[in-house]
């Protein structure tokens, strides 16, 4: 039975609302990122995409040996016997799945939407005692203010120019969440404030912290009900599929992934010339991290799973530890970033970037299908448009520390 990958990218939204609704920016966006996807495929798999909108760059990917995919829409989906494998599990993907007839083996929709909530995130990181000083669950503006005025006190910052974030329920790639400095919120902010503890939502506060590196680590937990999770009686171990530093732009936004293992203990990380990654804190990291898998799979959770850490500048101007900072239960970018690289790296420092086109427009840069140094893994043309950003391999260091001078964040 193929495998039907299916790019459902606004996949928080769909967790948070029962109702949702996805805008046609939103099914612009996943039609642009869905040839992402590519990464996790083997011959014979198809991508769902509702408008067949880059079928050449298959043909030019296939004969640059990638695997040998085809693309599937809404006029030849009732024709196949597929399994769906979406981004990220949800019942509207479910629900699509039994519309074309294909089954779509996921886990309990709760424990997904559990696993990607913040407060199962915010209350691991607080019993391992790795949360940012001063981060607090919030109800109302008054707790708000509150959580403000403790935490400045523990950052010994004066109130009013003290730096804070508070996040929603579920969110992605930075959005459903505000940002604010001191005790005054404007309006807006109050609205937001009020229209998510209406509906019932938790609200998380932190204190803005510098960031000197942000890790992740992606596992994968095998489902159990396909005679794959037991093993002489006992569930198999989580499996590891790697670790990865992320890549951020000056304002903070990711950009892509650089795959890590104990080679990197003990040196500078990329763009960290202050820090190095200790044996202890790498240990910390994947230790935190299975307790998180562990905890996922408690509650019936199975499939991808990526643990997002950070390590900022502490009060003391010393490096804190964030390691359990975003939970994802779903496949993600660092985890595409992991397989280009496992296809095709042949350096012992890639990385994969999902780079505006401008960077490369800018430098002249070959990046193609078959370039080994620079190879284009994503289409910069879907459906006609001109995408805002593609998937490029870089394997020569000294593209990234080009990079660095110029567009990522040190």
């Amino acid at each position: 039975m193929p495998r039907v990958f299916y790019g459902n990218f606004d996949f928080e939204h769909e967790l948070a609302a029962a109702g949702y609704n996805r805008p046609r920016q939103i099914e612009r966006l996943n039609a642009e990122l869905i040839a992402h996807l590519l990464a996790l495929t083997t011959h014979g798999d198809l991508l769902y995409c509702d408008e067949l909108a880059f079928n050449q760059f298959l043909v030019d990917a296939q004969a640059a040996g990638f695997p040998s995919v085809r693309l599937i829409n809404n006029a030849g989906r009732e024709a196949l016997d597929g399994r769906l494998v979406p981004w990220g599990c949800s019942k509207q993907a479910v629900d699509f799945a039994n519309s074309c007839g294909w089954s779509c083996p996921v886990p309990p929709i709760k424990s997904v939407a559990m696993a990607n909530s913040r407060q199962f995130s915010f209350e691991l990181e607080q019993r391992h005692g790795v949360a940012i000083p001063g981060a607090a669950e919030v109800d109302s503006s008054q707790t708000l203010e509150s959580a403000i005025v403790t935490a400045a006190d523990v950052w010994k910052s004066p109130t009013d120019e003290f730096d804070w974030l508070l996040k929603a329920e579920f969110g992605m790639s930075g959005r459903e969440r505000i940002a604010g400095r001191g005790l005054q919120c404007d309006d807006s902010q109050v609205s937001w404030i009020r229209r998510r503890v209406g509906a019932g939502g938790r609200l998380f506060f932190e204190p803005r912290v510098e960031p000197l590196c942000e890790l992740s680590t992606h596992w994968n937990l095998v489902n159990p009900e396909l005679g794959q999770g037991t093993e002489a009686g006992r569930l198999v171990e989580p499996e590891l599929i790697g670790t990865t530093q992320l890549l951020v732009d000056q304002s903070g936004q990711y950009v892509g992934s650089i795959p890590l293992d104990h080679s990197a203990i003990d040196k500078p990380l990329l763009g960290c010339s202050e820090l190095s990654l200790s044996s202890e804190m790498f240990d910390q990291i994947l230790g935190d991290a299975n307790s998180v898998t562990a905890a996922a799979r408690s509650f019936g959770y199975h499939g991808p799973i990526s643990v997002d850490s950070m390590i900022y500048r502490g009060p003391d101007g010393s490096p804190f530890l964030r390691s359990i900072q975003d939970v994802n239960a779903r496949f993600t970018m660092g985890r595409i970033a992991l397989e280009w690289c496992r296809r095709f790296a042949r350096s012992d420092r890639p990385a994969w970037l999902l780079a505006p086109i401008n960077w490369l427009d800018e430098r002249g840069w070959d990046a193609a299908l078959d370039n080994p140094v620079r190879r284009q893994t994503s289409p910069r043309i879907v459906a006609g448009q001109v995408v805002k950003r593609v998937g490029i391999l870089l394997d020569d260091p000294a593209d990234l520390q080009e990079l660095l001078s110029t567009h990522l964040r040190p």
